[in-house]
């Protein structure tokens, strides 16, 4: 999460919607001009100009940190600012979205779990309760996704756009053409935008070049359908061809 008070602009950060990145383009502005440096992890940054949320492993011993909902923002930094910065996040297709999800804790999953974390994994695979990602199984990345799913895989980060279920930002970047996005909010801030100035983390890390739609069947589309049902109506997104 960030806020500017040098821009007065508020963004708040979704799951899996290239948040990092943007947050890193935007975060110069909420620090002191000219002392700002691209990293991909980061300590709370609290100033006059503005604040950085906590980026790494132990977000939620912070004040400010990574995924804040937007009532949390609020809540800290008070309504009249809040009331007054103009609010920006970005979304993606749910359909999308999920996939992204899963190969990403399957690279987390890959590249280690610790040793309490092996525990719980086994202690899973076990009695068959606990997280979903640790019960599934399948002879291929298109099953275990699907199983994944059917165990109750998911991610909900409404409260990053929805206050007491209610809309609560003026402006949504859609990944699907993050830039067009980006030059809206930088010419609506009146900040100059650059394609090349945007940081790039988090990417490859799917590199099945299968479409969406194939990761599927008719029971994991309705499950997904059901769980993002209000972000398909409102924002129109569909399964992609």
């Amino acid at each position: 999460m960030l806020v500017s008070h040098r821009k007065k602009f508020i963004v708040t950060k979704g799951k899996k919607t290239a948040g990092t990145s943007v947050e890193s383009f935007f975060e110069r502005y909420c620090v002191p001009e000219g002392t700002w440096e691209e990293k991909h992890y980061r300590e709370q940054h609290v100033s006059d100009s503005g604040i950085i949320g906590y980026r790494g492993l132990n977000a939620k011993s912070s004040t400010w940190r990574n995924h804040m909902s937007a009532k949390e923002i609020r809540d800290q930094i008070g309504r009249e600012i809040w009331d007054d910065y103009y609010k920006f996040t970005v979304i993606r297709n749910p359909f999308d979205k999920m996939v992204s999800l899963f190969y990403w804790l399957e690279k987390k999953k890959q590249n280690g779990y610790s040793l309490s974390r092996r525990g719980r994994w086994l202690i899973t695979r076990l009695t068959g309760i606990g997280n979903p990602f640790d019960r599934v199984s399948g002879s291929d990345d298109i099953e275990k996704f699907r199983s994944w799913i059917r165990f109750g895989g998911r991610v909900n980060d409404q409260g990053t756009y929805l206050i007491d279920q209610k809309e609560c930002l003026d402006y949504y970047i859609r990944f699907e053409d993050l830039n067009g996005g980006i030059q809206e909010v930088c010419r609506h801030l009146s900040i100059d935008f650059d394609p090349e100035d945007l940081p790039r983390f988090k990417t490859g890390v799917r590199k099945d070049a299968r479409s969406i739609r194939e990761y599927y069947d008719s029971e994991t589309e309705a499950l997904v359908r059901s769980m993002f049902s209000w972000e398909l109506d409102h924002f129109g997104y569909e399964m992609p061809d």
